[in-house]
């Protein structure tokens, strides 16, 4: 008798996995960035040109319209912040499945050269600032942070030099800890300083109070590498040498001033951790955006379509997700040149 449960084995008809796609997760990346881009762009100039970027400013006739403006820029901006964490995890999916990851960065590389004088015109109005890079650059080295981590774990684990760069990594591990803590204080100071009135800022100069930071935190971290040395097991040493490639990517953008800049890396070296569960990885990310920022809380919404992916690529859209970034900012520096608020 035939076997009515077998499942079939002709690939049309192959049962599809439940939840979206890659491609999916693009399209909506592209629509919250176009969002954003909007508002950041026309928006917020015509409210700078009109006098009206606060609430309640302008003539007392158009106050309204002033109120009702700065509303609609806000809440594009708030669905705007889902787009980098999107970002960020389809480039950990990407560098996790690409079969050439050398094409990959290169890839990266050149769409960033290309989108940086579309991004300078349509934020700045000039063709090259150098005080803010495009968002490309921070992907690109968060990809070749997640890449050393690969480097090191497979090809670092026999090497005797291995124990200088964990003492680096613990340093680094200081310096990352330090600054997350810097980031959350002036968070909270800010707060205080809306309610309350009092600057809890400390009066110690920053430099003397990073170093200090660092040295506590590098100090109680290679005790605890000393305590638990194993020539067997060198997961610990694995670990803080990632961490000297995850900062030394950190300070690359911090010092390009790249979109995101640090904290970008360090949301995708996170995500990148966290790979194996998706939601996971989106609420890993999601938190270090936060201590960046709390302008970012609206990022939350992300973790929703990250938790869905079902792991397929579904259609290929890659050299169009690539040049929808420089192409939009290029237009919608067109349209601002046309209305003259630029």
């Amino acid at each position: 008798m035939e076997d009515i449960t077998a499942v079939p084995s002709f690939p049309e008809e192959r049962i599809k996995k439940r939840g979206i796609p890659g491609s999916t997760l693009k399209l909506i990346a592209i629509f919250v960035m176009l969002i954003d881009h909007i508002a950041a762009t026309i928006l917020d100039r015509t409210l700078i040109t009109r006098g009206f970027y606060n609430m309640g400013m302008g003539t007392e006739g158009n106050a309204a319209a002033s109120n009702l403006l700065n509303m609609i820029d806000g809440i594009m901006r708030m669905i705007g912040r889902l787009g980098f964490p999107l970002f960020c995890f389809l480039l950990v999916e990407g560098f996790v499945h690409t079969s050439n990851k050398r094409k990959y960065a290169i890839r990266l590389g050149i769409f960033a050269l290309i989108s940086e004088i579309p991004f300078d015109l349509a934020f700045s109005g000039k063709v090259f600032n150098f005080g803010y890079q495009n968002v490309f650059f921070t992907l690109l080295i968060g990809f070749l942070v997640m890449w050393g981590f690969q480097l090191v774990g497979e090809r670092l684990k026999d090497k005797k030099w291995l124990p200088i760069l964990s003492i680096a990594g613990a340093a680094g591990v200081g310096f990352i800890v330090f600054t997350s803590a810097q980031s959350i204080m002036f968070t909270v100071n800010s707060i205080l300083l809306g309610f309350t009135g009092r600057d809890i800022t400390p009066a110690v100069p920053y430099q003397r109070l990073l170093f200090i930071g660092m040295a506590v935190v590098a100090g109680i971290v290679l005790l605890i590498a000393y305590l638990k040395k194993n020539k067997e097991d060198r997961e610990l040493e694995i670990f803080l040498a990632d961490c000297t490639v995850l900062v030394a990517g950190i300070l690359l953008a911090n010092l390009l001033i790249t979109d995101y800049s640090g904290f970008g890396v360090l949301t995708i070296a996170v995500m990148y951790a966290l790979r194996r569960k998706p939601a996971l990885s989106g609420l890993g990310g999601y938190l270090v955006l936060n201590i960046m920022s709390l302008s970012e809380l609206t990022a939350i919404f992300a973790i929703i379509p990250i938790g869905l992916y079902n792991g397929e690529r579904g259609l290929r859209l890659k050299y169009i997700f690539y040049a929808f970034y420089p192409v939009h900012l290029f237009i919608l520096y067109l349209i601002c040149r046309a209305m003259n608020i630029i």
